[in-house]
Order: C-alpha cells, then sequence, then structure tokens
C-alpha cells in the first residue's frame, strides 16, 4: 500500500506556472513559437458552442444501442416495432434512445398513416460515413 502511495506522488505533476508566469519545458516553447504563440493556438481553437454541439453528438454516438439503432437505419428506413426486435428494449427504453438520437439530429422520423417511420438524416449519414 505505501509504494502504491509513493507511485501516486510521483505520477502527480506541478502546474508549470508560478505567479501567472508560465514555465514551460523546452520542447513546449518551441512547439508553442512554431504556431505563432500561446494566443494564437487559443484563438485558432474552435468556438464554445462548435464544442458543444460536437460533444452532444459524440454523447448521442457513444452507446452501443445508439450505435445499433443507427447502423440498422443506415439500411433501411424502420418503424420503432422494428427496431424494437432489433435492440430488445422495451417501449420506453427504446423512446428514450430514439430521442437521444433525433435531438441530436440524427435520426429523423416521418408519420405514415398510422405509423411513424424513422430514417438517418443527411448528418446521420455523414457521421457514419455512408
Amino acid at each position: 500500500m505505501a509504494a502504491k502511495k509513493k507511485e501516486n506522488k510521483k505520477a502527480k505533476v506541478e502546474c508549470c506556472a508560478t505567479n501567472g508566469i508560465l514555465n514551460l519545458p523546452k520542447k513546449v516553447e518551441a512547439n508553442l513559437s512554431k504556431i505563432g504563440g500561446l494566443e494564437r493556438l487559443i484563438g485558432s481553437l474552435p468556438e464554445q458552442k462548435m464544442l458543444d454541439d460536437n460533444a452532444f453528438l459524440h454523447n448521442a454516438m457513444s452507446d452501443p444501442i445508439r450505435l445499433r439503432i443507427l447502423s440498422a437505419l443506415a439500411r433501411c428506413d424502420l418503424c420503432p416495432c422494428v427496431l424494437k426486435e432489433i435492440t430488445k428494449l422495451s417501449d420506453s427504453r427504446l423512446s428514450y434512445h430514439l430521442n437521444v438520437l433525433e435531438e441530436a439530429g440524427l435520426i429523423t422520423q416521418s408519420s405514415h398513416r398510422r405509423w411513424r417511420i424513422y430514417s438517418l438524416t443527411i448528418e446521420g449519414r455523414h457521421r457514419l460515413d455512408i
């Protein structure tokens, strides 16, 4: 147990800023210099909204059940009863996953008489590289 505590202390890295002044490793300084400095790096990063949108999208695609649904819809448009058979989910759980995918803009639903039919959106196809 004591050996583990020592390992954890060695692995801990202290911040490289003291009193607001960066004390960077030479390699990091050289890398920043090559790209025009820290301010230029910060300025080149995506806007927070884009990062939030991407995180939301990746979260929607991070679940194996939702990936299974997307894969099935990549082959053809389907109704919930078929998706229920494919996923072996209850109505409420399937509805939850479909809602997550729909909110992320990956799938859409259309009504045909009394049926709902789900299909991939253009974004959904793009994200699946179809």
